[in-house]
């Protein structure tokens, strides 16, 4: 038993992260806000040009970041660092698919869709600090957690696994979640279930109630906290440190809002990258059920079959293409 809390303690360890790392965090965060607000002073539809050019800033400035955590962190903190904003990046993409169905299921105009986006990633960011510092203090003072994180993921990966075979059952079971959790809302929260303009509350009958804008972006807040169970974990398999443990997650959410309106419009083409999802949780899984047994699987390796996965269901998707079709989760208002 001492060996196994042993093996705990040893598994969580932590970088020298000189403090202006952690100020280049926050000022990515400060210069993502200060972008926000500037576009969202004045809504308007997304359109594919504009959300391809914004990906790619986003994910070039997320690959930008590795290269000063080389030189002053470390060659295993980069490596670290580029598995587990793959890792969140490609997790995020059954979040978008998600976030997608909401927007349709309750009609939310498209000028208002990047608004909502920028609450709900800044909610993300928040809470996902919150499940990571709790998540390394249980690895720290208990090795078997690491255990029931890679059967959660195992689970994750069964239900990526489904949704590649066939994704109407995965739909049924997010129309489920999502209902319980509106039903939830509606009852201890006073909702007006209409669209206000971009407010957040109005006044009905001489009465402050919250708008349909205010209600969807908490049904998206909590939908994003159900993700985190499994997104949490991953991450935490490839780099028990707090800092490169967010520092990839908060990278990876800057880049969500512009990803979102790319994946709506090229999800079909890419149908095997759920594929490659359950494979890359099936692998993670591995990792972390292992890791009590003081197997740890190196950082190239990890890259390597993340690389192997992702590129791969890329190539295959667009040598055999298929047509996808998903249907509009129906929540009763």
């Amino acid at each position: 038993m001492h060996s196994l809390f042993a093996a705990g303690a040893a598994a969580v360890h932590s970088y020298h992260v000189p403090w202006f790392m952690y100020a280049l965090v926050g000022l990515a965060l400060l210069g993502y806000t200060l972008i926000e607000i500037h576009h969202t002073r004045k809504d308007h539809e997304i359109k594919f040009p504009e959300a391809v050019r914004w990906s790619i800033f986003y994910i070039g400035i997320a690959l930008a970041f590795a290269i000063p955590v080389f030189l002053f962190v470390g060659h295993q903190a980069a490596g670290e660092y580029l598995a587990a904003w793959a890792i969140e990046k490609a997790l995020s993409l059954d979040n978008l698919f998600v976030i997608g169905l909401i927007f349709a299921s309750f009609n939310v105009p498209a000028k208002l869709e990047r608004r909502m986006l920028n609450y709900g990633i800044a909610g993300a960011i928040f809470f996902r600090l919150i499940f990571i510092l709790a998540g390394l203090e249980l690895l720290k003072r208990f090795s078997w957690v690491s255990i029931i994180f890679g059967l959660i993921l195992l689970q994750a990966a069964w239900k990526a696994f489904k949704e590649a075979r066939g994704g109407h059952d995965i739909e049924d079971e997010v129309e489920i979640t999502d209902k319980k959790l509106w039903k939830a809302i509606t009852k201890v929260l006073p909702i007006h279930h209409r669209f206000v303009g971009h407010r957040l509350t109005t006044k009905v009958n001489g009465k402050r109630m919250l708008t349909l804008m205010a209600g969807v972006i908490i049904l998206i807040e909590l939908t994003d906290v159900i993700f985190a169970v499994d997104s949490v974990p991953a991450v935490l398999a490839v780099s028990p440190d707090r800092f490169i443990a967010y520092s990839s997650n908060v990278f990876a959410l800057l880049g969500l809002r512009a990803l979102f309106f790319v994946y709506q419009s090229v999800a079909d083409k890419f149908w095997a990258l759920s594929w490659a999802l359950s494979g890359i949780l099936a692998w993670i899984s591995f990792k972390m059920i292992v890791v009590p047994l003081g197997l740890h699987v190196p950082i190239a390796i990890s890259l390597s079959v993340l690389a192997t996965f992702l590129f791969g269901a890329i190539f295959v998707s667009l040598r055999w293409p298929r047509k996808v079709q998903s249907q509009t989760i129906h929540i009763d208002e």
